[in-house]
């Protein structure tokens, strides 16, 4: 299996590729659904609900079509098959993804097999939403 994704969740959010590059986002609230589908992978997610919580001011129709680009941004980095979803629901399911927190929750912070300890720091320190507040709860 090729070497994942990495989500740092823990400090300042980002998304590192295999490679180790820092993949940058244009618009901020597609690395914030990221790491809320990413943290929630476990079940799906309404697509009504997920509109309604990251562009809250938007009508309704507009705020489908912003999650509709923000997922099809995702689809392009992680691919189609990590997203098993089915039309109302979206499920994120990625086979190459890692994620800092599973890491901190296995208790593996001081790294083995060659890995870099784990920098251990706040939630999404310093990340912030303005316009979509139940986000940033």
């Amino acid at each position: 299996m090729p070497a994942p994704y990495l989500l740092k969740c823990l400090g300042p959010a980002e998304l590192r590729a295999p490679d180790g590059k820092v993949v940058r986002f244009r618009v901020r609230k597609h690395l914030a659904l990221l790491v809320f589908l990413a943290v929630e992978r476990k079940r799906g997610h309404d697509r009504d609900r997920l509109a309604e919580m990251f562009w809250p001011r938007a009508a309704r129709a507009q705020g489908r079509h912003s999650l509709a680009n923000a997922l099809s941004l995702l689809r392009s980095i992680f691919g189609r098959a990590a997203f098993p979803s089915s039309r109302p629901m979206v499920r994120f399911d990625p086979p190459a993804l890692a994620l800092d927190l599973d890491r901190l929750e296995a208790g593996e912070i001081l790294g083995a097999d060659g890995e870099d300890p784990l920098e251990v720091d706040g939630f999404l320190r310093g990340f912030d939403l303005p316009d979509a507040p139940e986000f940033s709860l």
